[in-house]
């Protein structure tokens, strides 16, 4: 099983991010898909690309012809490594999957995705690598087929996979109060996972019983989106007829609101934590004067306050919010039985920790432009470091990878050049 390289995603977002022109690239990996030898690296490479050119449907089409061929892929490294990382990933759009690439900043780790196929009876086996580490994410729709497939095909390699729990925990926005229920200090908004006839059904019998979460105003979204995508506060039951006309989904969740406005200034502010092995680190803060705030609709380049007081949670996280809430990161990492994973949370106030999400492939990058966030990089690169510490630490004694074949090169100067 022939790994075929790719630039990968990591490297082609940070070209999006920094305003390259991705043409070029697109030009050259399709003129790439013309050789058998170098077709299913370039296939997968042409996916990222189009996706980060707002092309998803074209993009997994383009995954889906990358797989149907080959479903190992070695990310290109500039330096030789000294180990292997075996990833398995499902088969989604970019971002579905934990940010791996992301999360590793130099040549330590050889960088090997393997997609397993579950549809195929016979179990594949994978390439020789000193560890592994499970990457679809915990709450998808095949999560558990998945994990199953992935503790089968382990079972034939010796060696250890990361974020491969003997029990999948599912941390579901509807199961994530019950499951940490008895957490102390610990917040989460009751919510209901909704079909969508049900939930029309509900609304045209007039006003309904909505149980644990309560009453009006609600926070509603689709199933299995994140970002801000079809969020919305529902005030009203023609707010919420009104909303579930303009969508076309098959599901939503249904959750109780809490006002985590701050009382001294009214903003709201969420925080984006990464737990590593049961240790918690920031990644980022966003705050915004709506309640609705995630990183990029808080706009926190524009204003030097903002930053400002992200640096001093950053800088200050370990005798902070980490220090108040350290019992509880522990808990959370317990219960879910992962070694990696991000929240999305709050602080109410009273102190308590407002659980929004809890999430094994949440987005973690060192992007943002230095001279506007220098505060960034040192805690970025401590979350880098733990998690190469982490894979460090459950590789095998003994080096059990093949050396890696050469590597193709892409002309990425010329593509660079031209774009500029």
């Amino acid at each position: 099983m022939e790994p075929q390289t790719k630039l990968g995603t990591a490297a082609l977002t940070k070209f999006a991010y920094e305003g390259v022109d991705l043409i070029p690239f697109r030009d050259e990996f399709a003129a790439l898909t013309a050789h058998a030898q170098t077709r299913a690296g370039a296939l997968m490479d042409l996916s990222t690309v189009e996706q980060l050119l707002g092309n998803r449907a074209k993009g997994l089409e383009r995954q889906a012809e990358a797989l149907a061929s080959c479903r190992v892929f070695r990310t290109h490294r500039s330096k030789a490594p000294r180990k292997t990382l075996l990833v398995y990933a499902a088969s989604l759009h970019m971002g579905g999957n934990t940010p791996v690439e992301f999360l590793l900043q130099n040549d330590t780790f050889d960088v090997v995705t393997f997609y397993p196929d579950l549809d195929d009876s016979d179990l594949q086996v994978p390439p020789p690598h000193d560890v592994a580490f499970c990457a679809a994410p915990a709450d998808g729709e095949a999560a558990d087929k998945f994990f199953a497939t992935v503790r089968a095909i382990s079972a034939l390699c010796d060696t250890t996979v990361i974020n491969l729990p003997p029990i999948l925990v599912k941390p579901k926005r509807d199961l994530l109060p019950d499951l940490f229920a008895d957490v102390p200090g610990l917040r989460l908004p009751q919510t209901a996972l909704w079909a969508r006839h049900d939930l029309a059904r509900a609304l045209r019998q007039g006003e309904h019983d909505w149980g644990s979460v309560g009453s009006y105003p609600f926070v509603v979204r689709p199933e299995g989106s994140h970002a801000g995508h079809g969020l919305r506060k529902i005030e009203t039951r023609e707010d919420f007829l009104s909303y579930l006309s303009d969508r076309h989904e098959e599901a939503f969740y249904v959750s109780e609101f809490i006002d985590y406005a701050s009382p001294t200034d009214g903003r709201f502010r969420k925080y984006r934590i990464i737990v590593i092995d049961g240790k918690a680190y920031p990644c980022h803060m966003a705050i915004s004067d709506q309640w609705n705030v995630w990183y990029m609709n808080a706009n926190m380049a524009a204003s030097e306050e903002k930053r400002q007081e992200e640096a001093a949670f950053m800088a200050g996280f370990t005798t902070g919010i980490g220090k108040r809430h350290a019992a509880t990161f522990e808990l959370l990492a317990a219960a879910l039985g992962l070694d990696y994973f991000g929240i999305d949370c709050a602080e109410d106030e009273a102190g308590n920790l407002i659980l929004f999400e809890a999430d094994n492939a949440l987005i973690v990058h060192d992007m943002d432009c230095e001279r506007t966030f220098p505060y960034k990089k040192a805690p970025m690169n401590r979350v880098f470091a733990a998690f190469e510490t982490l894979l460090l630490s459950r590789c095998t004694k003994e080096t059990t990878a093949e050396v890696a074949p050469p590597r193709r090169r892409l002309n990425l100067q010329a593509a660079t050049e031209k774009a500029a």
